[in-house]
């Protein structure tokens, strides 16, 4: 494994210690893993690869953008600086889209972004199959909001993200679109038949 990468798993794992999603409960550390290892996928740029597992430590984390810039360099701090929303924003909307305007045209963070936004939808889609539409009581903004953000996503990225990256991205929006279909396990045609 490169060091830089090494690193920066080391110092993600670091920053989000007893973090939790609000999809399912499972440790933090898994997004930006995730989010890491899909845009490993489609690059072999290091500098990449460890700016995707450290998306999200500026935003939620006690740790500054010179402190990264300090520990892992211009080109990886540009871009986390650039996926970090403005949390003193406080309407949902509004912070996502001054987000998107801000990195429309940087093509590692629109690539970043992207990969973020996979792993979200397929983490949503996994915890509704579990525990149903109830789920978005847990976020700041209903489905339809929601899924509008990650279409925006997509038509902003849609020009240069990887193909491969693409298809993987409508695959999960479908299926979050498509998601009230979803019935947890027990209730309806999953239910056990009574003998």
């Amino acid at each position: 494994m490169d060091q830089l990468i090494k690193k920066a798993i080391i110092k993600a794992t670091e920053l989000h210690a007893g973090q939790t999603r609000k999809g399912d409960g499972s440790p933090y550390i898994s997004h930006p893993l995730e989010v890491g290892f899909i845009v490993s996928r489609y690059t072999n740029r290091n500098s990449y690869i460890a700016a995707a597992i450290l998306h999200d430590t500026i935003e939620d984390c006690e740790y500054t953008q010179d402190e990264l810039q300090q520990e892992f360099g211009e080109e990886i701090s540009a871009i986390v600086s650039a996926l970090t929303e403005d949390k003193s924003r406080e309407d949902w909307s509004s912070r996502k889209l001054e987000n998107l305007s801000r990195i429309e045209g940087l093509n590692a963070a629109l690539f970043i972004k992207a990969a973020d936004a996979l792993s979200n939808m397929r983490s949503l889609v996994a915890a509704l199959q579990t525990n149903g539409e109830s789920i978005w009581s847990k976020f700041k903004a209903p489905k339809a909001i929601q899924i509008l953000y990650f279409k925006d996503i997509l038509s902003r990225g849609i020009n240069v993200l990887p193909s491969g990256l693409v298809a993987e991205y409508v695959e999960a929006l479908k299926d979050l679109e498509y998601s009230d279909a979803y019935v947890p396990r027990g209730i309806g045609f999953n239910a056990p038949v009574a003998a």
